[in-house]
């Protein structure tokens, strides 16, 4: 029968069984396309290399066809290198079923046929199956599995995000914290659960030039996620036969400029499709009620519509103004926020809700009958009712309902520091200096932008007559020990000065700016991060303070004060933000009576933001701009000091304003301090102790070289007898990884080894998915057995044939069933568990394994039916267990959608339509769960 690839041929994959019976679609061009209708999947591979097998159904063997009862095939016939079988009902009536019609759910028991066949492996091959069975079923079974593996700290507001997004059927969402609270961990974290959840395939990130090579570092060096950067050449390369060269990565970064300027490219990247898009400092593209938008917010738009997980990584809302949030929330839901009059009024609600809020936590006991009938203006008679027992999970779930169903959180997530808290204190330096007789000069003809900058009016020999640079060569000498980041606006000023420092004063010093290429910032970042032999000072032009991350450094010289408070506060978070250890000292060099030192006034005095941020600044800036402009030349007069009493008082009252309202809701909803502190505890690898011994166990079965590093740390390097192919994430010159998380933070050298890295889970697939290790013999010496008794080990392991996005295993038992079958056909593995078996089993020689196959197959033949008949007598335990657990989760949480769409308009009856389709498919698919043989083991008393 020929084994080429034809149309109508069924299939199945190696890696992936679980896909279930495949079908051809098309197969030329030297590739293959291959459907899976039964997980409702689609995958494309070189014909030379498909990790395929056909199938192949054989005289006397059972078919299924849809809607028909068993048919036994009698004899096979082959047309047009498709096959025909001619079955017999259990009723003897004849039917020609053309191998097309199968149905393409499937079960696979390669374990027996193995074992009756004698094609055994060594009983440790069979130990490490076990191994991993087990290890992989507690990992995917886990309510936490995708968030433990990521390089990050366990910062409770991250992961509860994290955990909250991947509730969703398709996140659409805003990750709004504030500077410093790491949005870029909580797309990460989202992202990779997703990808390991299998609901995400191909993942598009969108960011400004100067971030896309940290995007990619970071996702590769904390997620174990390798993505790909295109740029026109790239795609020129992979455009030479004429194909969509966005569909030949699963994971791509887009540098946006780019993607502008070629209509093609942009068009190219929509047909490509993608299960996910992420967009960093997405507050950089306008839109306007009336009048077109910027180009870029429209070809977002267009990928917005596209993609159905979205998430956009942008300022905080009070940042962007209410504009301009409300852009961005349009581009996850339209629908939900047709127009922005709408969502004012919307927002003059919040303050009642977080009223109420405010009473129920300071509440103790019952509640008063005035805030009873305010809250059965908002929640049901049985939520409110249970108010009066005084219990404090009463109390939390009126706040929960509340917030579920009138928040604003839906689309939005936004952390402040005073929510999160654990931020170190801000410490302001003023340095006044005398003001250079040529800038007083000229003071008085300069714009704003020349009077905040002087450098810029002082001509060619400004690093001479700038009292700024005398000042900042003896600080750094006064300070030799300290790293120190340096930011000013113009690259020409940084260059310049780091020229100077270096070159005619001495200094170990580095330089960063928007004329470099990615390459020369990357080195420029890591030269400044080398505490050794590294750099004391970086400086850097603005983009220095966006993107880029200095944490480990705790000295910040503002060169300049820009007019936009945004990127003020975009400096200060370079160093301030999670993982700075000490306080923030922040160095102001400023000319007195200049409106430099009406600059400094403005950001202490009016709004505070060198000792915190300050969420309402743009709003603030916005208001008192034009008499900021005018007065700032006389920063001593009257009239500043006036406009700083106002502003200072606005600030304030905006302040105020938000913590009363919005704010409140915002903070409580984007993490619940209790269930978020819980996540990250959970997230802790509660296997972390068996890991280090099943890697030495692989190691030792796949012909790796393993050798202890240090404490909790080892080294894998490929053997010369490696089985497999591990050196995808296994490199040639091997790989050092810790078991602590802790040490993996700060040794970035060193892999951090969990269940979740690949190189783990590419063993697991590489062991699972084939037949290493699945029929074995051994023989064993027990007391009060006879020689010659039989003990047939048997694992069988639950399968669905379904969508990967039901995420069924979670419902499923997290272990395999195993059942020990004696010679009576008795199950006494409760009596012998595995781990006592185990030592027992001694090696059988090659030699000895037919002559003792001949002579046990038969009773052997029934001890396998016996496991099978068992099994099957326990399967549908098996499927009322994981539909009672599927049932305990959707029914919970289809009662707080329903509330949702009955009270919140964040939420229409799309979502819960979309919910319930989901939760009859996962009904439909566990009603069909397998328990599928995976592992046999015959033991010998000797």
């Amino acid at each position: 029968m020929s084994n080429t690839y034809i149309p109508g041929q069924r299939w199945i994959s190696n890696p992936e069984p679980d896909l279930g019976l495949g079908i051809i679609l098309e197969a030329k061009n030297r590739r293959v396309q291959i459907a899976f209708p039964a997980a409702e999947e689609e995958r494309t591979y070189a014909a030379d290399s498909a990790p395929l097998s056909r199938v192949q159904f054989q005289v006397g063997d059972e078919i299924d066809v849809p809607d028909q009862p068993a048919l036994t095939v009698r004899s096979i016939e082959e047309h047009g290198g498709c096959l025909v079988y001619m079955a017999e009902s259990a009723a003897g009536e004849q039917h020609p079923v053309p191998e097309q019609i199968l149905s393409s759910v499937i079960s696979l028991h390669t374990a027996k046929e193995r074992l009756l066949a004698g094609q055994l492996d060594h009983h440790r091959r069979y130990a490490l199956r076990v191994a991993s069975l087990e290890s992989h079923n507690r990992a995917v079974a886990s309510e936490h599995f995708g968030l433990i593996g990521p390089r990050v700290q366990l910062l409770p507001h991250q992961f509860y995000i994290a955990e909250q997004a991947c509730k969703r059927e398709h996140p659409r969402l805003l990750l709004a914290d504030e500077v410093g609270l790491g949005k870029t961990i909580e797309a990460g974290l989202i992202l990779h659960r997703l990808t390991l959840q299998e609901r995400v395939q191909r993942a598009l990130i969108v960011v400004p030039d100067s971030l896309v090579h940290q995007w990619l570092v970071e996702m590769r060096r904390r997620f174990n996620l390798h993505f790909s950067v295109f740029d026109e050449e790239r795609c020129a390369e992979l455009e030479v036969d004429g194909d969509n060269p966005f569909v030949t990565t699963q994971l791509l970064i887009c540098p946006l400029s780019w993607l502008l300027d070629e209509d093609r490219r942009r068009k190219q990247l929509l047909d490509a499709g993608w299960d996910m898009l992420i967009v960093d400092e997405a507050h950089h593209y306008h839109w306007q009620e009336d009048g077109e938008p910027d180009p870029a917010y429209g070809f977002l738009e267009s990928l917005c519509e596209a993609i159905n997980s979205v998430l956009l990584l942008t300022a905080t809302p009070e940042n962007t103004g209410i504009e301009g949030h409300f852009a961005r929330l349009r581009l996850l839901d339209p629908a939900r926020y047709p127009s922005l009059q709408q969502f004012r009024d919307e927002q003059q609600d919040y303050a009642a809700i977080s009223e109420l809020i405010s009473e129920l936590q300071q509440l103790e006991g019952a509640p008063s009958s005035s805030l009873e009938k305010s809250l059965q203006a908002y929640l049901d008679d049985d939520t409110v009712n249970e108010l009066r027992s005084g219990d404090e999970s009463a109390k939390q779930s009126a706040i929960n309902a509340l917030l579920d169903r009138f928040g604003t959180g839906r689309n939005l997530f936004r952390n402040s520091r005073h929510s999160v808290g654990g931020f170190p204190q801000r410490q302001l330096h003023e340095h006044p200096l005398d003001t250079p007789a040529q800038y007083r000069l000229l003071s008085t003809e300069l714009d704003a932008d020349q009077l905040l900058m002087p450098e810029t009016v002082l001509g060619e020999d400004w690093l001479a007559e700038d009292p700024r640079v005398e000042w900042l060569e003896k600080w750094l000498l006064q300070n030799s020990d300290e790293k120190v980041l340096l930011i000013c606006h113009h690259a020409d000023t940084a260059r310049d000065l780091e020229l100077y420092l270096r070159l005619r004063r001495g200094f170990a010093s580095s330089v960063f700016h928007e004329e470099m290429t990615l390459l020369e910032r990357d080195r420029a970042a890591a030269y400044f991060a080398d505490w050794e032999d590294g750099a004391q000072i970086l400086l850097c032009s603005e983009i220095g303070s966006e993107g880029r991350n200095f944490q480990f450094a705790q000295h910040l010289v503002l060169f300049d004060l820009p007019l936009d408070a945004d990127l003020l506060e975009q400096r200060i978070g370079r160093l301030d933000r999670i993982g700075q250890d000490g306080d923030v000292n922040i160095h102001v060099p400023y000319y007195t009576g200049t409106a430099m030192a009406g600059m400094l006034a403005w950001y202490r005095d009016a709004l505070g933001l060198f000792n915190a941020p300050c969420p309402v600044a743009s709003a603030v800036v916005q208001q008192f701009r034009s008499s900021l402009l005018d007065t700032l030349k006389n920063p001593e007069g009257d009239g500043f000091a006036s406009l700083l009493d106002a502003a200072r008082e606005q600030t304030q009252a905006l302040e105020q304003s938000l913590r009363d309202g919005r704010n409140q809701l915002l903070e409580l909803n984007s993490c619940r301090p209790e269930a978020a502190e819980q996540i990250a505890e959970l997230t802790t690898p509660s296997q972390a102790d068996t890991l280090p011994d099943y890697l030495e166990m692989l190691a030792d079965q796949l012909g790796l070289d393993h050798e202890d590093h240090s404490e909790a740390a080892i080294i894998l390097r490929p053997g010369e007898h490696m089985v497999g192919d591990l050196l995808r994430h296994l490199p040639e010159e091997g790989i050092t990884g810790t078991f602590d998380r802790q040490r993996a933070l700060s040794r970035e050298d060193m892999a951090f080894f969990t269940w979740e890295h690949p190189l783990v889970r590419e063993a697991l697939e590489l062991i699972l998915s084939s037949d290493f290790g699945s029929a074995s013999i051994c023989t064993m010496q027990v007391k009060g057995l006879p020689a010659g008794t039989l003990l047939l080990e048997a694992f069988f392991n639950p399968s669905t044939q379904a969508p990967a996005s039901l995420q069924l295993q979670r419902y499923v038992p997290g272990q395999s069933l195993r059942l020990l079958i004696d010679n009576k056909g008795r199950d006494i593995a409760a009596k012998v568990p595995h781990a006592k078996l185990n030592p027992l089993c001694h090696h059988v020689k090659k030699k000895m394994v037919p002559p003792l196959m001949r002579e046990v197959r038969a009773p052997l033949a029934k001890m396998v039916k016996m496991a099978e008949q068992l099994a099957a007598e326990r399967l549908d335990e098996w499927r009322q267990r994981a539909s009672e657990n599927l049932e305990a989760e959707r029914s919970l949480e289809r009662q707080r959608l329903a509330a949702l769409v009955e009270r919140n308009p964040a939420v229409d009856d799309e979502a819960l339509a979309e919910f319930d389709r989901y939760s009859e498919l996962g009904r439909d698919a566990l009603a069909r769960l397998q328990l599928d043989m995976v592992a046999l083991r015959l033991a010998i008393v000797s």
